[in-house]
Order: structure tokens, then sequence, then C-alpha cells
């Protein structure tokens, strides 16, 4: 019957998910990544016959913060790798899978389509359920749940064929997870509710107590990614526009805190590793991804502090959307992972 499945396959979409805090990538088999966007919405503020109008999606959302009418509110659904608002993370899915049922295809899609979803390993079975809802809501035939410790490990460049131990460490914008995999699994994982996006809270509220300057989250982020350079806002003493230059040093002092976090975090799985894995981490290194290991100079203090090599992976913001793309095109690892990593 495998002829059978294979035709049916032509008719409905395999796609993988990575629905992040900050953005949302999507994954479509033959096609590679179609969908790269913030996951943020603009809505009206109040409701209408007790629904709340929903209005722009993505990119275009994420432009208009801090810059809204008054009328109009910008929501993240996805917070801290967790659902925070299910109708509008239901109503941001469906927008970009219809996205995905456009593109065009030499068969028709009329099935619905199959999909990968890649979760913290440390999320609740209330959050698993809502995810599944989210997605079972918009019209998805089925939706399986992977570890996106096992999923950035495959994305990194990795086989499951390869024995021995890989420590994953993805700062991401809301989470920060380290995950150590072997085979296919995790053998221990542990989370912080932190990420890229408190980075830019932390350069906020740094510009705020030492400039008396009110700078916005896009103009953080900016200024953390160029590591420094002129930034504007608006002067608390007399409420007018002013211009400052932040240094590099600035920046590195500002997020001093938040990257002790992540060190102390990599310390913690290095302490409850097995002591027949030490071996292959220290062969292989701390493996970085998600956008907050771009943060210059992370990956030197974390060599630093734990005596070990860490490696920024390649295109470290699509770790996770790669391993879902692994997965897609590879049907044996995908069977394989179904055995061992499947969150059910």
């Amino acid at each position: 019957m495998k002829w059978w499945t294979n035709l049916l396959a032509n008719f409905f979409w395999e796609v993988g998910v990575d629905l992040g805090s900050s953005s949302v990538k999507i994954y479509v088999k033959g096609k590679g990544v179609v969908v790269d966007e913030p996951t943020m919405v603009a809505r009206l503020k109040k409701k209408r016959n007790g629904v709340q109008k929903l209005l722009i999606y993505g990119q275009k959302a994420k432009e208009m913060v801090n810059r809204e009418p008054k009328q109009i509110e910008v929501v993240a659904p996805i917070n801290r790798g967790t659902v925070a608002d299910m109708v509008t993370a239901e109503a941001l899915v469906a927008y970009f899978m219809k996205l995905t049922n456009e593109i065009p295809s030499v068969y028709p899609k009329i099935l619905k389509p199959r999909v990968i979803l890649g979760v913290s390993g440390t999320i609740s079975e209330v959050q698993k359920r809502a995810f599944r809802t989210i997605f079972s809501q918009v019209g998805v035939a089925r939706v399986v749940l992977v570890e996106s410790g096992v999923l950035g490990v495959l994305g990194s460049g990795f086989k499951l064929e390869e024995s021995g131990g890989v420590l994953f460490l993805d700062i991401g914008g809301g989470k920060t997870e380290a995950s150590l995999v072997s085979m296919g699994g995790v053998v221990i994982s542990r989370g912080l509710k932190m990420g890229g996006d408190d980075f830019d809270e932390s350069i906020i509220n740094y510009v705020k107590m030492k400039y008396g300057l009110l700078i916005g989250k896009n103009t953080a982020e900016k200024v953390k990614i160029e590591m420094g350079g002129v930034i504007r806002g608006r002067d608390l003493e007399n409420n007018l526009p002013k211009s400052i230059r932040l240094k590099s040093e600035e920046i590195k002092e500002a997020t001093a805190l938040n990257v002790k976090r992540i060190v102390n975090l990599v310390k913690v799985i290095l302490d409850e590793m097995p002591t027949e894995m030490t071996d292959d981490v220290l062969k292989r290194g701390v493996i970085m991804s998600g956008g907050g290991s771009l943060f210059p100079g992370i990956d030197k203090l974390i060599e630093e502090e734990v005596k070990i090599n860490a490696v920024v992976v390649s295109t470290p913001n699509y770790g996770v959307v790669k391993g879902e793309g692994e997965l897609l095109e590879n049907e044996d690892w995908f069977e394989r992972v179904k055995l061992i990593s499947i969150m059910n």
C-alpha cells in the first residue's frame, strides 16, 4: 500500500512550522522555507459584537510597534514559547498556512496538510493541547509535536545515525533552551523564560537610567544587532526629541546579566550530564543556534566560563525549521524520530 500512500501525498502539503515568540517560519516539503515573518498581529483594541478585528500580520505589524494609532494595538500571541492568546494565535497560523496553500503545485492540494511543529521540551501538557487545538482549528489533518532540541541538532548538520551526545543551546526571542541530545532523543532539557527580547528590554532600561532617554523596542533591537550607534528617543527631562551614541561596551554592560544567566544554564546541563557523554560534548562543543546566538561575544564568554568550545551554526535563525525540513525530506529519519521524540 506504499504506492497508494505516495500517490495521496501528492495532494497535500507536508509542512514544518517553527512558531516562536519573535518569528514564525514555515518549511514546505520540496519547496524549502517559504515563510519567515515576525509573530505579531495588529488588531483593533475595542471588540465589535464580541469579536476583536485583526488587521495586519507579520512584518508590517512589527513595523507599527510604538507607531500605531490609538485605536490599534500590536500583540505577540506566542510568549516565552507558549500560547498567550489562543484566538490571535489561531488567526496568525491560519493566515500563514493559507499562504502556503497558495504555492503553485503540479498536483492540486485538495487534502488537508500535515504539520511537524517544533516545541520546547519543557512545556506543559496544557500547552501541548493548545498548540494541537490551534492547528486542528485551521484545517490541519495531523500535527506532530517534536522537541525543538532534536530539530535544532538535525538542522545544525548532525545525522541521526551518529552516536554520542550533542549539547545544543537555542537562544530564541522569548526563551532559551539547552538540551543534551543523543540518537534523535533528548537526554536532558532545561530552559529559561528569557531570550533576545529581554536583551532589548535591558538596553531600553539602561538608556533610560543612564541617559534619561526613552527609546522603543525596534530601536533597541537595531542597536543590539549593530552593537552600538546613534539612537533617537524622547528626553524624559523635557519630553523633547534627543539623540545619543551608544558604544559597544555599553551594549555589553547593559546585557551582562542576561548573558550570565545563559552561561549558568549551560553549566546546569553540564552538571547533570551523564559522565559517559562528557567526551562527546568536549569533542563537539556547545552547538549554538537561534537569533540570540548572534549576539557578539556570547560564544566566547561561554568558552571562557565552561572551558568548552562554543560553535554558532550557519544561519542560526533557521536551526529548528531546517531540522523540520530534514525530517520531511527523509522519511526514514521521520519514522525513527516518531519512535523516540514525538511528544504525545
